[in-house]
């Protein structure tokens, strides 16, 4: 009886054992999920996206670095991208030239603006020297300003750049912003039933109108000024600078050339005044024939004698 309650205990704990091994072996294979499991887990791990606040692996780490090698450390960065906004400059130059002939140096400089795609603006010369006032593209001032360098010796030059970037940009919004303004006016317009309305709505319409007229003026003159550049060329002859304050002493020649031309001026002079007076003589003439004529009857009045008297009693 104790013998057959030994064998009892004895395969009964041979049982818990055969249990407890089959249930490790079951959990050592659900946790490992084989030979690849370790495998599968990491690539779940990677491709499970990390929560805010969450730490990040540094396998996963170096995977999102390898996935996008290229890719720029500011993308990351939100903000408005840099070199979006175009500079708007409006550009003008002067220079002055030393040029034997002012007159083929303007030719050449006409040539030269419509070569670049500009235009005379202003334009006087002379035989001493002229200036010219020319508008060429912004892209093409630099070089043209080389080219009329060229023409003989540069004396002066000076160049001015102002940056109207933020007033083109204020014009444009401006003008936007009054369009839609316009527009909601003109619905008003189609809208409105009585004249009183249709009066008032029109008042409105043209007041807004001719403000976007001005606006778009002003946006399309400093358009024009940014897209062309001004460029000043004042020509001049080596021997054209100013005179010396110095005069040369003065010969007998000189003084005989000054003094016929005084002869000359004071005859001009004389001729002048007599061909002013000359169209008055024949009134003066028959002025002075009626005092005559007038003078002479009071004489012959006053030379005739009076009459006697009468008796005296």
């Amino acid at each position: 009886m104790a013998r057959w309650t030994s064998r009892r205990w004895v395969v009964g704990a041979g049982v818990v054992l055969v249990v407890v091994a089959g249930l490790a072996v079951a959990l050592a294979g659900v946790g490992g999920g084989g030979p690849d499991g370790s495998a599968s887990s990491s690539v779940g791990e990677i491709a499970t996206p990390a929560r805010p606040g969450t730490e990040v692996s540094a396998d996963a780490a170096v995977g999102e670095s390898a996935a996008a090698p290229d890719e720029p450390a500011s993308a990351a960065q939100p903000g408005v991208p840099v070199g979006t906004v175009t500079r708007s400059l409006v550009r003008t130059a002067q220079i002055t030239v030393e040029v034997t002939d002012p007159e083929i140096g303007v030719r050449d400089l006409r040539a030269s603006a419509a070569a670049a795609g500009g235009f005379v603006a202003e334009e006087q010369s002379g035989r001493n020297g002229g200036w010219v006032v020319l508008r060429v593209p912004a892209e093409a001032l630099d070089r043209l300003v080389e080219q009329v360098g060229a023409l003989g010796t540069v004396t002066e030059r000076s160049a001015h750049v102002v940056d109207a970037t933020e007033e083109v940009v204020d014009l444009d919004a401006r003008v936007a912003s009054q369009q839609a303004s316009v527009a909601r006016v003109r619905a008003l317009l189609a809208e409105a039933t009585s004249i009183g309305d249709i009066v008032a709505v029109e008042s409105e319409l043209a007041r807004r109108e001719a403000e976007l007229d001005s606006l778009t003026g002003r946006l399309t003159a400093l358009r024009d000024q940014v897209q062309f550049s001004t460029l000043t060329v004042d020509l001049r002859t080596p021997d054209g600078g100013p005179v010396d304050d110095e005069p040369s002493p003065a010969g007998f020649l000189d003084g005989l050339g000054a003094g016929w031309n005084g002869l000359v001026a004071l005859g001009s002079g004389t001729g002048a005044v007599l061909g002013f007076l000359l169209p008055f003589l024949p009134v003066l003439a028959v002025l002075g024939g009626i005092g005559w004529l007038v003078r002479r009857a009071v004489r012959a009045r006053r030379a005739t004698p009076s009459p006697a008297g009468g008796p005296t009693g």
